[in-house]
């Protein structure tokens, strides 16, 4: 096949969703110790915490992070 055209994520210029934006701010709060709460992000970011743990929730399930219940978010 000669004529075959592959296309990965870095070929593609798309902006960052929700999930992934929630993923990035807990990748940057995250020590390699403590768990990052959801209040914290919402606080950092300024943003309601309704929709912050539902994006944090988003995030987890797409594997973009690991949800210790009680606790916190940490990286997987």
């Amino acid at each position: 096949m000669p004529y075959l055209l592959e296309f990965t994520e870095a070929d593609l210029d798309r902006p960052l969703t929700e999930p992934e934006k929630m993923a990035e701010t807990v990748r940057a709060m995250f020590d390699g110790k403590k768990q990052v709460r959801t209040m914290d992000v919402a606080e950092r970011l300024g943003r309601n915490y309704g929709t912050v743990k539902t994006n944090l929730h988003r995030a987890g399930k797409l594997g973009l992070l690991v949800q210790v219940p009680r606790r916190g978010w940490l990286l997987p």
